[in-house]
């Protein structure tokens, strides 16, 4: 008989788990779950509200000035937190000394190490976007003029997440309870040292690091709006802070304390990380390393554009933006007989303007220099000694052409718009020109330039701050010596100033204005004094 062997069940196949991508999806999501950076949310929110916030509606409602809050205050505020979450995290398993138990889990150790630097910097861009945006949706509630420019939101995501991955790697590289307070105050300093030299001379004579940093000084009220606001700069730096957040990445990967190749693996070839974690990663350091020089590079071309008075990177601006006007249509007062035109992101102030020009214009009606019109310009546009006197604006050929990139104290203080606005149609009518821009030679052979102002006679300045009283506006600045051998000279001729200035401005309006009809031509030559005065 022959024997019949039963024919065997199939073996059980092994059960599959989840899918490697399914695996690093939930190591993220319990990474953003127990992120430490969470604790930090409410004291972000109050220095939000103190520091960011509080700032930005102290500034006029204009987008270009407003946004700058994005990375002049609020990427700041951010920086200290980024980084020292981001050390905390990296260190976490070299200070809790878990490096040989956690290497024997199935995932990697540079899966595991992104993961929790993902995590950290989830919160991190949440709260900067989440601030982002309570900022951009109140002043399009106000704004008249333009729309949320995404440049600084950029560079400010970018930069943020260069903190957090130097930060990171910084931590996993050197672990202990100290590095994360260390690593945050450290960064933190670079960050205040790049802000000075981004706010010296505004940026461009500072060498590369003032124009990479993010943080800089507060622009003129109409920057962006005449001119289109460079892109060369957010480009260069956005490339830096990617450079430097690629770079760490890779350093990460290489080091052998965070689980990586090790830097001789890298080199011979041999390493327990395999080729490709070895090719990724020493990629990512050459790519990180190429994109930072590049851009420190392009910094050091920066300088500032004669048409915008404003940085920009010449190759980057000239190609893409250049400095062609932006194209706007005015908005005029349609009342009385002296027409004002403003910008249209000015336009909340438009009434503010007329009513002391329109004040001004009737005080002086009929004498000769008196303008027609008032329109306003770029600062640019003006001379070079009225942007360094303070000035906003000129009369010329019957026009006042003016700026409102001083008028920043608008929303304290409306009172100082009419003064200034007051202040220069006087002072064109009485007296002349503001001054005019002088070079001097330094004993060491060097040469300066400054600002050598008009301050006209006696005579003059008692009409023009008596006109001035008259209007409900303080008097025309006058500089001079405020000690030394000159200084009581000074001060006596301003007393005496003072005191006619207060007799003029007693005078019935129609008296005052006859009197400039008759002797306005004597005034202005100089021929009459003080003492001549009524």
């Amino acid at each position: 008989m022959t024997a019949t062997i039963p024919a065997q069940a199939p073996a059980p196949s092994a059960p599959t788990g989840p899918r490697p991508w399914l695996q690093t999806a939930r190591l993220l999501r319990t990474e953003i779950r127990h992120s430490a950076f969470v604790w930090s949310l409410p004291l972000l929110v109050v220095l939000f509200s103190y520091d960011p916030y509080r700032t930005a509606a102290g500034y006029p409602v204009l987008w270009p000035v407003r946004s700058t809050v994005v990375l002049n205050k609020f990427w700041p505020d951010m920086v200290i937190f980024a980084a020292g979450f981001s050390a905390w995290a990296g260190s976490r398993e070299g200070r809790r000394h878990v490096g040989d138990l956690l290497a024997s889990t199935a995932r990697p150790a540079c899966t595991r190490q992104l993961c929790a630097l993902a995590g950290t910097a989830f919160w991190v861009l949440a709260a900067f976007l989440a601030g982002v945006i309570v900022l951009y949706v109140r002043t399009s509630q106000q704004a008249t003029w333009g729309g949320p420019p995404i440049a600084p939101v950029v560079v400010g995501v970018l930069g943020l997440v260069a903190v957090c991955s130097l930060a990171f790697t910084l931590g996993a590289l050197f672990p202990g309870r100290f590095t994360a307070p260390i690593v945050a105050v450290a960064l933190t300093i670079v960050t205040l040292w790049a802000f000075r030299q981004a706010v010296g001379d505004n940026g461009g004579g500072s060498g590369a690091i003032g124009v990479l940093s993010p943080d800089g000084g507060v622009p003129g009220n109409d920057w962006g709006l005449f001119y289109p606001v460079s892109i060369g700069v957010p480009i260069v730096q956005g490339a830096f802070m990617a450079g430097v957040a690629v770079a760490s990445v890779g350093v990460l990967g290489l080091a052998s304390r965070t689980g990586g190749v090790g830097w001789r693996g890298a080199l011979s070839g041999v390493a327990a990380g395999g080729a490709r974690l070895r090719a990724i990663a020493g990629s990512a350091v050459a790519v990180g390393v190429a994109l930072a020089v590049a851009a420190f590079v392009l910094a050091e071309t920066a300088n500032v554009a004669d048409a915008t008075s404003t940085l920009q990177i010449p190759v980057i601006d000239n190609a893409l933006a250049g400095t062609r006007p932006i194209p706007y249509t005015p908005v005029c007062s349609s009342a009385g007989s002296f027409p004002v035109c403003l910008h249209p992101a000015f336009r909340d102030y438009l009434p503010q303007v007329t009513s002391a020009l329109s004040a001004v214009v009737a005080e002086l009606a009929g004498l000769p220099g008196t303008p027609t019109r008032a329109t306003e310009v770029s600062q640019a546009a003006l001379p070079q000694a009225i942007v360094e006197g303070n000035g906003n604006g000129q009369v010329t050929d019957g026009v006042y052409r003016f700026t409102m990139t001083n008028a920043v104290a608008l929303v304290a203080d409306p009172g100082m718009l009419r003064d200034g606005l007051q202040q220069d149609i006087v002072h064109a009518v009485v007296v002349g020109s503001s001054g005019k821009i002088v070079t001097s030679t330094r004993p060491n052979g060097g040469k300066t330039t400054g600002l050598q102002q008009n301050n006209g006679t006696t005579a003059q300045q008692a009409v023009e701050d008596g006109l001035l009283r008259a209007l409900g506006s303080k008097p025309y600045p006058v500089g001079g010596p405020q000690n030394g051998p000159g200084a009581q000279q000074f001060q006596q001729q301003q007393d005496e100033v003072a005191q006619a200035a207060a007799k003029f401005a007693a005078l019935p309006a129609a008296t005052r204005h006859a009197w400039l009809v008759a002797n306005l031509t004597a005034l202005t030559a100089g021929t009459i004094t003080v003492a001549q005065l009524p």
